[in-house]
């Protein structure tokens, strides 16, 4: 299973996810975040994960990560772009275009989580879930729906914009006793 965990603003919280079995690190680009980085810092977190972690550059718009794109593995926004390695995020995917994956985040960024609506299954392979994600209710979330991935940001954190290592490790425990 593909899991992202978002929001990684440290060289420390990308060395815990790769620890921990992560899949990837988002790194956010949208400057109202309280989880921004601007690109310099991006850049620099990309430059670090690379050949460790996959690294995804989370935006609202594609300008927002324009100057970092091809430092990244991914390009995470909530746009429709005719892009290489494009996870197009929001609340319903536009079934005719292309793209890598479609993350599903019906919180908006607000890390509140909702229930799930069932067209989720039409995308199940290429679907990651996020948008309010912990340590209780992952595990139900990936056997209902059993998507691509899960994406965690707020639910592995103390407060808003710093992560827990704890928390981070007890997601990661959740996601692996999803598949008993």
């Amino acid at each position: 299973m593909f899991v992202k965990v978002c929001g990684i603003r440290s060289r420390e919280q990308i060395d815990w996810a790769i620890d921990l079995g992560y899949s990837a690190v988002g790194v956010v680009l949208h400057p109202p975040s309280v989880r921004y980085c601007g690109p310099e810092a991006a850049g620099k977190l990309a430059a670090y994960a690379r050949g460790k972690i996959a690294r995804v550059a989370v935006g609202v718009s594609f300008d927002e990560m324009e100057a970092v794109y091809d430092e990244f593995d991914f390009a995470q926004i909530y746009e429709y772009r005719k892009l290489d390695r494009l996870i197009l995020a929001g609340s319903k995917p536009p079934l005719q275009y292309d793209y890598s994956y479609f993350l599903y985040d019906a919180s908006k960024g607000s890390g509140q989580f909702s229930l799930l609506p069932d067209w989720l299954f039409a995308v199940q392979n290429r679907l990651i879930v996020s948008g309010g994600l912990n340590s209780y209710n992952v595990m139900q979330v990936i056997r209902k729906y059993k998507p691509f991935g899960v994406d965690v940001s707020s639910g592995v954190e103390t407060e808003p914009g710093i992560k827990d290592y704890g928390l981070m490790k007890k997601f990661m425990e959740e996601v692996k006793n999803a598949g008993d």
